[in-house]
C-alpha cells in the first residue's frame, strides 16, 4: 500500500505584508513549510512527498534540491482544490492514499499525522480530515454535521450565516483521500464570491455521493495553528517555544525563563545544562551535559562539550568547543573555529577559523583568525594575527606552551615553535625558534625635559 503526500504552499500571504512567501518565514530559525515536511518524513508509510508552489513562492524549491521532494506547479490562482490537481499531476498513479495538507501549519506533528492515516485506513474511509473545536473559529471552515452526527460539509468562514458561524468545530485542513474519492474533485464548481474551486467543497460532494468520510477530532487545537499574519507568526514561534522548553525540562535541562529562551526545533541539549534569560540555540546546535550558558548567549550550529561555561553575551558560530572549556563574557566564535579541552577565551575576543588548542587561554581583547594554536599557550592582551594581506588568507602556526606577551602582532605566514617566549608589543614577521625569546620592537628613548621645553617654545 502506498501513500502519498501533497503540501499545498502555492499562495504569497498577503496579509504577512511581505516580499518574502509566508512558507518561508521563519519560527526559531527555520522556515515554517520545514516544519510540515519534516512531519511528514516522520511518517514512515509516507512514501512520495509533492509541494505545490507558484510562480510567487518558488523559491520554496531550492529549498529542496537533493531533499527527494518533488514539485508541482499551479499556474493561476485558482483556489485550494486546482493547487491539489497541480499536485496530482507530478505524483502519477501508483498510489492508493494520498495526505493532503497546507504549508503553513507549523505546530504539527509525525505522530497526528500517523494517526490520521492509521484511522483513515482501519475505518475504510474514502475521505478523512482532521477537526478540532475552538472557543474562537475566526477564519477557520466552520463543520456542520448531520441529525445523526456524521459529517455533511464544510462552510467557509466568508460564505457562513451569522449561525453557522456560532459552530465552533472548525476544519484543519488536512485530509486523507483514499484513490477512489479523488475523481470526485472534478466536481468542485467555482466558488461564486471569490472564483476560486474550494477544496473544502470535497467534503459535502463525496458525502453526497455516498462515500464514506469520517472527521478525526484529535490532538490539541495550538497543533493547528496557520500562520497568515505576523501575529499568526508570532504566537505559533511562542506555542512551538513552549513546546521545546516543556520537552528539554522534562529532560532535565534547567531553563531559568522559558519566555526569554529561543531554542531550535533541532537543537539538543544534555541533562543538568543551565540556561539563563535571553539565550538563543539556532540550527542543528548540540549543548553537552553540565553546561552552564549565561544571558545574551547566542549559539548557532555549533557543538559544545561537557561542563563548558559560556558567559554573557558570547555569540559563537558554526563552531566546537570541548568539554571543559570557557568562554565569554563578550567573545565572538566566528565558523570554523575549534577550541579545546579546558581552554579559556576571554572578554572581547575573536577566534575566526582557527583551532585553539587545550588549556591554552587567549583572555582579553584579542583576535586570532586563520591560526593553530597548541597546547598550553598563553595569549596576551591585544594580540592579533595578521592574517590578510589584501588579496589572500596566511597562517599563523604557535606551538605548544608558547608564552605571547600582550601587544604582540603575528605577521602571518609565521610559526612559533615549541616553548618560545614572545616579548610584549612585538610584530612577529619570521619564525620563532623553539626555547627562543623574540623582541620585535624600536628601543625605548627617554628625552630629558621635553614636556617642559615644549610648553615653554608654546608661551613664547
Amino acid at each position: 500500500m502506498k501513500i502519498h503526500a501533497v503540501v499545498l504552499a502555492a499562495g504569497l500571504g498577503k496579509r504577512m505584508k511581505s516580499n518574502t512567501p509566508k512558507v518561508l518565514h521563519k519560527i526559531l530559525g527555520k522556515p515554517i513549510i520545514r516544519y510540515i515536511t519534516d512531519a511528514i518524513n516522520g511518517v514512515d508509510a509516507i512514501d512520495k512527498t509533492v509541494i505545490v508552489v507558484s510562480t510567487h513562492t518558488e523559491a520554496i524549491v531550492p529549498l529542496y534540491e537533493g531533499a527527494g521532494a518533488l514539485m508541482a506547479y499551479q499556474r493561476q490562482p485558482l483556489g485550494t482544490a486546482d493547487a491539489l490537481m497541480s499536485g496530482l499531476t507530478a505524483i502519477g498513479e501508483a498510489f492508493d492514499h494520498l495526505l493532503v495538507l497546507a504549508g503553513d501549519i507549523p505546530l504539527i506533528r509525525a505522530a497526528t499525522l500517523e494517526a490520521l492515516i492509521q484511522q483513515h485506513i482501519a475505518n475504510n474511509n474514502a475521505l478523512t480530515l482532521i477537526t478540532f473545536n475552538t472557543t474562537t473559529p475566526g477564519a477557520y471552515g466552520r463543520i456542520k454535521r448531520n441529525p445523526d452526527s456524521t459529517i455533511n460539509g464544510i462552510i467557509e468562514e466568508s460564505d457562513a450565516s451569522d449561525q453557522e458561524k456560532e459552530i465552533t468545530e472548525v476544519n484543519s485542513g488536512i485530509y486523507v483521500f483514499s484513490k477512489t474519492a479523488l475523481p470526485y474533485l472534478d466536481s468542485i464548481e467555482r466558488n461564486a464570491k471569490k472564483g476560486e474551486f474550494y477544496l473544502t467543497d470535497i467534503v459535502s460532494i463525496c458525502n453526497g455521493a455516498g462515500l464514506r468520510v469520517e472527521a478525526a477530532v484529535m490532538a490539541e487545537e495550538a497543533e493547528f495553528v496557520g500562520v497568515n499574519s505576523r501575529y499568526d507568526l508570532m504566537l505559533a514561534q511562542k506555542l512551538l517555544q513552549c513546546r521545546i522548553a516543556t520537552h528539554w525540562m522534562d529532560e532535565g535541562v534547567t531553563l531559568m525563563d522559558i519566555d526569554s529562551i529561543l531554542i531550535s526545533p533541532d537543537t539538543l541539549i544534555g541533562r543538568d545544562t543551565i540556561i539563563y534569560p535571553g539565550v538563543v540555540l539556532e540550527g542543528h546546535t548540540e549543548i553537552g551535559q553540565g553546561c552552564t550558558i549565561y544571558p545574551g548567549v547566542i549559539i548557532i550550529d555549533t557543538i559544545v562539550g561537557d561542563n563548558v561555561i559560556i558567559k554573557n553575551s558570547s555569540v559563537v558560530e558554526n563552531s566546537k568547543i570541548e568539554t571543559l572549556a570557557t568562554i565569554g563574557p563578550f567573545a565572538h566564535l566566528r565558523p570554523a573555529s575549534v577550541i579545546g579541552s579546558k581552554a579559556r577565551i576571554g572578554n572581547f575576543v575573536e577566534i575566526k577559523n582557527s583551532v585553539v588548542g587545550a588549556s591554552t587561554k587567549v583572555s582579553h581583547l584579542s583576535y586570532i583568525g586563520d591560526a593553530q594554536l597548541g597546547r598550553d599557550v598563553n595569549i596576551g592582551a591585544g594580540t592579533i594575527t595578521c592574517n590578510y594581506d589584501g588579496k589572500s588568507k596566511y597562517k599563523t602556526v604557535i606551538k605548544d606552551n608558547v608564552f605571547v606577551g600582550s601587544g604582540t602582532e603575528f605577521v602571518a605566514p609565521v610559526t612559533v615553535e615549541e616553548n618560545a617566549f614572545i616579548g610584549a608589543g612585538s610584530t612577529i614577521t619570521v619564525d620563532v625558534p623553539r626555547d627562543a625569546l623574540a623582541v620585535a620592537r624600536g628601543r625605548q628613548k627617554n628625552i630629558d625635559r621635553w614636556v617642559t621645553k615644549k610648553r615653554l617654545a608654546k608661551k613664547q
